[in-house]
């Protein structure tokens, strides 16, 4: 076997602090050799290091999808240009910065990985922080290097809900692309700690999702990506939209609904190691 440089070594989403022989007995003898045997094993980052990769993660997320706003505005094709801008950006993301943190970037990925005993639980809230921090901190740089007149125009690059749809299919939307996402992730990331091709997968999806249901909600899946826009247009926009705040809610409880349904199924049905239906 070949290999790998260390920073460039799954996992992607790490098994920090369990142990799989004496939690669930031997491992199933086709994941049995680890590429630790083939390779140097990856340095145990500390929690304030992770964060730090999670807000460095999460405020490129946001200053890019906010600025490609203002890019397409008005463009027959923005969609595919936010969906391409995102995915692209997520992949690059999770490929460069997984190996220290998870690669979660997303509230509802940290909920889900935590729910599945993949992270330590009070690892969480402090994930959670800082990819909101790193959301709103990216949302400020991009009202920063815009003009007003690009600013107002674009909206800051907030998400908001379609003024043809209500509200119930807004929170649908938003919850069925969260799980898709999620559920991605768990099976490619989460479940095995050799697949490479996981930063695809992920970036993939979050493209068609943002393909499918751009029109409806921004697709947006990440609570993170809604609150910092949100909170930064609502201090610089000089005429705010109605509803800038009316249907925020949908960003957060569809996203997590979602993530929580895919982190259920993925422990009932589809854990290697630890499904309660074998």
């Amino acid at each position: 076997m070949s290999t790998r440089p260390t920073g460039l070594q799954p996992p992607y989403f790490t098994n920090e602090g369990l142990d799989f022989r004496s939690r669930w007995g031997a491992v199933p003898k086709s994941d049995s050799v680890s590429l630790a045997s083939a390779s140097p094993a990856p340095k145990n980052y500390t929690l304030l290091t992770k964060c730090i990769a999670e807000f460095i993660g999460d405020f490129t997320f946001v200053f890019v999808g906010t600025m490609q706003a203002f890019v397409t505005q008005g463009a027959a094709d923005n969609i595919l240009h936010a969906a391409l801008a995102h995915g692209l950006t997520i992949f690059i993301l999770v490929a460069s910065l997984g190996h220290i943190s998870g690669g979660h970037f997303n509230p509802v990925v940290s909920w889900a990985v935590a729910i599945n005993r993949k992270m330590p639980y009070y690892h969480f809230p402090f994930y959670m922080m800082s990819q909101l921090l790193g959301g709103i901190c990216g949302a400020f740089m991009t009202a920063a290097v815009m003009t007003k007149g690009e600013f107002q125009s674009s909206l800051g690059g907030a998400t908001l809900l379609n003024e043809g749809n209500q509200w119930w299919q807004g929170f649908l939307s938003e919850t069925v692309v969260s799980y898709f996402l999620v559920h991605t992730i768990l099976l490619t990331a989460v479940d095995t700690d050799k697949n490479v091709l996981a930063p695809l997968a992920i970036g993939m999806t979050l493209t068609i999702d943002i393909l499918a249901t751009g029109k409806i909600t921004g697709a947006s899946m990440n609570p993170a990506r809604s609150l910092g826009p949100n909170i930064v247009s609502s201090i610089f926009l000089d005429t705010k939209p109605a509803d800038l705040w009316k249907h925020h809610y949908i960003y957060w409880a569809g996203p997590f609904l979602g993530s929580t349904i895919a982190a259920l199924w993925f422990r009932l049905f589809e854990s290697r190691e630890e499904r309660y239906i074998k």
